[in-house]
């Protein structure tokens, strides 16, 4: 056997991970009853819950954790009858309360693939509430802040 024909079986390929974001077409934010506003004015679609105050208690939106159990469905992923939503914390402009709550560690569901034009393995599929906007340089502005997300 020639050193080429060894090669050739013990071929290594690269693994490309990618972190793919799709938006849920809900009526409402993730953990409030603010309404999902693309592209109105920054910041009108806000309230206690989405901005983090003390005291405030988040409650997942049914619809999209509904949605997310659809998706798993769809790609042959295996939902977990444990998955918790958990602060990511970490700091951030746009994101003012210093955490993002996710489930990136106890996902909804794992597995599954899609067929692009070739199979693609999906790890996880997780719901994790949006962070902020940061806008640069508007009308002469320096960096603002959009948390209507």
């Amino acid at each position: 056997m020639s050193s080429v024909e060894t090669l050739d079986r013990t071929r290594v390929f690269p693994v490309i991970g990618l972190e793919v974001h799709a938006q849920l077409r809900t009526q409402s934010k993730l953990f409030c009853a603010c309404p999902v506003t693309v592209g109105a004015p920054a910041n009108t679609a806000t309230c206690p819950v989405c901005l983090g105050f003390p005291g405030t208690l988040p409650v997942a939106n049914r619809h999209a954790v509904t949605l997310a159990l659809k998706l798993a469905a769809a790609v042959g992923g295996q939902v977990h009858s444990d998955s918790r939503f958990a602060r990511k914390n970490y700091f951030y402009p746009d994101l003012p309360k210093g955490y993002q709550i996710s489930q990136y560690e106890l996902p909804l569901a794992t597995s599954g693939w899609l067929e692009i034009p070739r199979r693609v393995g999906l790890t996880r599929i997780h719901l994790e509430e949006d962070a902020g906007k940061s806008v640069h340089g508007e009308g002469g502005a320096g960096t603002l802040v959009d948390l209507n997300r």
